[in-house]
């Protein structure tokens, strides 16, 4: 019996030995198969921006300039690229995209990139890079506004016929002055039709369209197009003077006139000839 307990006590320090191996190496495999964070992987280096950003806006459609302004001329070469796709766009004064409205302008201390005919696509970061010891960077935060236009009173407008008419067309979330607006009316231009007692007027922000004396011709649909902005447009009504009664006409008073002193002057004739003339008792008694 003893040694049955002896045998028993043997085997049952030989499980737990091995069974604490055994759990130590699963916890030596599970440590070593731990996934452990990527270096950079919070903080990218090359999308970090060390620097200030200068911000430029410019019309979509028009030229927008990003200036890069240098201490040294002869530091290295200058490279201009977009942050957004890591495309490279010029190198020193060759374009190396193949978007051919990406020019640089460039004297000894400052070399712009010029983007023609921008679009919404090409807001974002611009770098300028001076490849000296140590890399000099400067970025630009291109924003792109689309303006228009608009006409107070729109869009329906009332004047009264024989009366000055004055429209003014306002450009709104504008970077820059139009080169240019014309008006049209009903489909037709009226800029240079040179027609009595209308005028058009540029102005800074848009453009005025005056009539001295507008007609019943003046009425209908106006338009102004400038040229960096949307279109615009107002319905003009002319009112026409109400049509006067014939009695009240020019000719009709003086008729009236004639009559009525016709009739007055008969009331007074009767009323002499009647006090002059005796009356009928008088002539014959009874």
């Amino acid at each position: 019996m003893r040694t049955l307990l002896i045998l028993v006590s043997i085997f049952l320090q030989i499980h737990l030995h091995f069974t604490g191996s055994q759990a130590e190496h699963q916890r030596s495999l599970s440590t070593s198969n731990e996934v452990s964070p990527l270096k950079g992987a919070e903080d990218k280096g090359e999308d970090v921006i060390e620097g200030p950003i200068r911000e430029i806006l410019a019309q979509s459609g028009s030229v927008a300039n990003l200036p890069c302004k240098i201490t040294d001329p002869g530091a290295g070469t200058i490279t201009w690229m977009k942050r957004r796709d890591r495309r490279l766009l010029t190198v020193g004064t060759i374009t190396h995209s193949t978007d051919n409205r990406f020019v640089v302008m460039h004297s000894s201390t400052d070399w712009s990139l010029q983007i023609r005919a921008v679009t919404l696509q090409d807001a974002g970061i611009y770098e300028c890079q001076i490849t000296s010891h140590p890399v000099q960077r400067n970025f630009v935060h291109l924003k792109i506004t689309e303006a228009y236009s608009i006409i107070p009173g729109a869009p329906d407008f009332h004047v009264k016929q024989g009366s000055s008419l004055r429209l003014e067309c306002q450009l709104k979330a504008a970077a820059e002055s139009p080169l240019y607006v014309f008006w049209y009316r009903q489909g037709h231009m009226i800029n240079y039709d040179e027609e009595p007692g209308v005028k058009v007027e540029l102005t800074k922000n848009g453009s005025i369209l005056m009539v001295n004396k507008t007609k019943p011709s003046h009425g209908g649909n106006y338009t102004c197009t400038p040229s960096n902005a949307k279109s615009s447009y107002v319905l003009v009504h002319v009112i026409e003077e109400e049509e006067k009664p014939a009695a009240m006409h020019g000719g009709d008073r003086r008729n009236l006139s004639t009559r009525i002193f016709a009739s007055n002057f008969l009331v007074s004739l009767l009323a002499v000839v009647s006090w002059r003339i005796p009356s009928l008792t008088s002539l014959y008694p009874t």
